[in-house]
This record gives C-alpha cells, structure tokens and sequence, in this order.
C-alpha cells in the first residue's frame, strides 16, 4: 500500500470487532484524548455470561421402549453445559458464590435412580427441567448418549438447549 505522506501505526477500535492495525496519515491521527477514551472503553468490557460444564459423565439408567431395555440398566454417558449471568460470580473465589458442578451432577444421579423411562429425549428434558430451577441458571445444554444402542454405531443420542 502506497501512502502520500508520513504515516502512523494506529489501532483502529469497533465495538463488538477485533482489533485490527491500519495505517493512517499523520495529520488525520486522533489526538491523544480519543485513544484514552477507547483504552479506557477496552478495560470496562466484561464477560456477557459463565459456562460450567461436565463432560462424559457415565451414568446407570432404565431407559428404553423394547423388552429387552426394561428392569435392567444400561449406561448412558452425559454431558452438561450451563450459562451464568457473571453478575452471580462476581469475581469472587467462594463456592458459594457459583454453581457448584457437584450439585449438578446429583441432579442427573437422582433421575438417573429415579423410575423406568421409554425415551432418553424424557431424560435429557428431566435434567433440563432440573438444572434450570436454579434461578441462577440462563440456559442449559445436555446431551444423552446410549452407547450400544444402534448395531455399528458408537452411540445414538439426543442434545437438547433450554433457556428462560
């Protein structure tokens, strides 16, 4: 790129946009006060929410529609993803101060124990249900996997999103 004049390497800032570099002509640079202004801008930003997740959490369930899947468990591997505002965190390093992963992973043992269910969608949807009675919780992804269940394949499976 040809420039006509002197130039200054300048950092050219667009909210919701990565920086990028670009050259400009020294006598259209912006004075020091508009850099300080968009420095200042760069510290304030903060994270729009917190995921906590457990992935490949091996579990024992009566789930099934066939004859065969009934009064006996099978395993079921699943994974857990929730959505924080960070407003719940607030920088803090206490526990109590989050949601503790453990507590969501009760949550899916004690359906997991709880009666015979047809289909792993039923499940997926209890755990959902379950994770966002916590009022702290925006949204939740979880996904059920039935290894074996298909001839050929890894796993079959079902991922459901819920959010308030």
């Amino acid at each position: 790129m040809k420039s006509s004049g002197p130039t200054q390497l300048g950092i050219v800032m667009r909210p919701g946009q990565m920086i990028r570099r670009s050259e400009r002509p020294a006598s259209q640079s912006a004075p020091d006060e508009t850099y300080k202004t968009k420095a200042s801008n760069l510290r304030q930003t903060r994270a729009l929410s917190t995921k906590i997740f457990v992935k490949g959490l091996m579990v024992e369930a009566e789930c099934g529609v066939y004859a065969h899947e009934k009064g006996h468990r099978r395993p079921l591997v699943i994974d857990l993803e929730v959505h924080l505002d960070t407003a719940v965190r607030s920088g803090t390093d206490h526990l109590a101060e989050t949601v503790d992963y453990d507590a969501l992973v009760n949550h899916v043992r004690t359906i997991a124990s709880d009666v015979h269910l047809h289909l792993i969608e039923t499940f997926a949807e209890k755990i959902c249900e379950a994770l966002l009675a916590d009022p702290r919780i925006l949204s939740t992804k979880v996904r059920v996997e039935k290894p074996g269940a298909i001839p050929g394949a890894v796993c079959s499976g079902v991922e459901l999103e819920r959010s308030r």
